[in-house]
């Protein structure tokens, strides 16, 4: 089962067989809401909705038979379709993370979903398989050996995990207590219920309920997490009554991002992912893929990264602040909407004859937010790098800091807006696989910017070279 031709495909799990059924519940449902009549022939008796779903049944069959999978020298081969005929292989060496998806009756019948994705490319879904089945092809693609050489599961494979972080339930209650997307749809249904109370507008804590919905859920997916370093890949799972799991190699790695929310900043607490070609920078949400550590204590970034990848050599005291002129950018821009609204009241203050105090109120309570909040946006802005790693930092709310390895840079762009250019300021955009536009290094002096991006050009350049000099 190693080389191409001679590869023996494989069926999935009979269970799969439900799985095509979920598929085609639109044409169960259409098959009992139609009002077929019942009609005679000679002798019999023929009901039209019993036929229609036993067809729909055995085009579920059908369709399970007619799919296969293969794991070649070279891909993982998929064959699907009925009338359609589809074939999807996916090179060996691009698979990015093998990730597995167990629910709860999944975890009973012993089946899971694994789920195989690779940058640039569509990912590979196979549901469902035996667990035995889900670890095999688990090996066999991240080691890149032969399908036929797998000798199973490491009996050692638990003593050479290298715990990254976990999460247990007093940690998952602070994570969602500490979630800006809980507090929102917290405070949201508390105005529901008052309106209710206050207007009897019953309706009103329906209406927020799908604002709560999803930051809930996304916390409570967390449960049980818990994320280590195996064989050279960052492995994280979660879940109790079904699991879902998520790897990824640590050679694919493009970046180390930490958030840190208000209310998590506040109690000393943050939140550390991975991003690697096929994952998108992903705020605080129900994602599993690229957690290492939902909630960790504030700078455990730089363990977690040193074990990811090696040394790092600098720390968030290294960072050098942006240009201080960002504070007028800030003020400037601010006061438009500013000017705007306060223009606004007057005219509607004139007109009820409030005089000219409500455009002052807010021309004043405008200037002084604007003012603040430029202050504090120049204190956050920071960056630092030496010849192996870019340190980016930025977010007055939420608080951003970001990690890059420098090889991993593909793309530098030197941008200014009208206000940045009046001022002498740039900001220097980092890119890299698949990943435009995540890395911003904000309103630095000309002179910086382009010494910064002539700096990492040189050095990734310099790294990518086959003789290392």
């Amino acid at each position: 089962m190693t080389s191409g031709s001679a590869a023996e495909w494989r069926r999935l799990h009979p269970l799969t067989v439900l799985k095509e059924l979920g598929a085609l519940a639109w044409a169960l449902i259409a098959v009992f809401l139609l009002d077929f009549d019942s009609f005679s022939v000679p002798g019999d008796f023929v009901d039209l909705e019993a036929i229609g779903a036993v067809v729909v049944f055995g085009y579920a069959i059908v369709r399970y038979l007619f799919t296969a999978y293969r794991i070649t020298d070279r891909a993982l081969e998929v064959r699907r379709g009925v009338l359609v005929k589809s074939f999807q292989s996916m090179p060996r060496d691009r698979v990015q993370s093998v990730g597995t998806n167990t629910g709860f009756l999944g975890r009973l019948a012993g089946v899971t979903t694994v789920e195989v994705s690779a940058a640039d490319a569509e990912d590979i879904n196979l549901g469902f398989v035996s667990e035995a089945d889900a670890e095999r092809l688990r090996r066999v693609l991240e080691r890149h050996v032969p399908a036929a050489d797998d000798g199973g599961a490491d009996p050692d494979a638990e003593e050479a995990r290298t715990p990254l972080s976990a999460l247990g339930f007093d940690g998952l209650i602070r994570y969602g207590l500490t979630d800006t997307g809980v507090l929102f749809a917290v405070a949201a249904l508390i105005l529901g219920v008052t309106l209710a109370i206050v207007f009897r507008w019953f309706v009103a804590p329906l209406a927020v309920v799908p604002v709560l919905f999803i930051p809930v859920v996304g916390t409570t997916s967390l449960a049980g997490f818990r994320s280590w370093l195996e064989d050279g890949r960052v492995r994280s799972e979660a879940g109790i009554l079904g699991k879902r799991r998520s790897e990824a190699p640590t050679g694919r790695i493009q970046l180390v991002q930490v958030v840190r929310p208000p209310l998590r900043r506040l109690k000393g607490w943050e939140t550390v992912s991975i991003v690697t070609g096929d994952i998108a920078v992903s705020n605080d949400g129900m994602q599993l893929a690229g957690r290492v550590g939902p909630l960790v204590p504030a700078g455990d970034w730089k363990r977690l990264a040193e074990t990811m990848f090696g040394p790092v050599a600098i720390d968030e005291p290294d960072l050098r602040p942006s240009s201080r002129l960002t504070i007028r950018r800030a003020i400037v821009r601010g006061m438009v909407p500013v000017l705007a609204l306060a223009a606004t009241s007057l005219i509607v203050a004139s007109i009820v004859d409030l005089g000219w105090w409500p455009a002052a109120a807010v021309l004043v309570l405008g200037a002084s937010v604007v003012t603040i909040y430029g202050w504090a946006r120049w204190r956050a802005l920071g960056h630092a790098y030496d010849d192996h790693h870019l340190l980016v930092r930025r977010g007055v709310f939420t608080r951003r800091l970001v990690l890059v390895p420098i090889h991993k840079v593909q793309d530098l762009t030197i941008t200014a807006t009208f206000f940045q250019r009046r001022l002498g300021l740039a900001t220097v955009e980092v890119d890299t696989a698949g990943l435009s536009g995540s890395v911003l290094v904000i309103d630095l002096e000309r002179a910086r910017a382009e010494e910064l991006a002539e700096h990492l050009a040189s050095v990734a350049a310099r790294i990518a070279l086959p003789d290392g000099v």
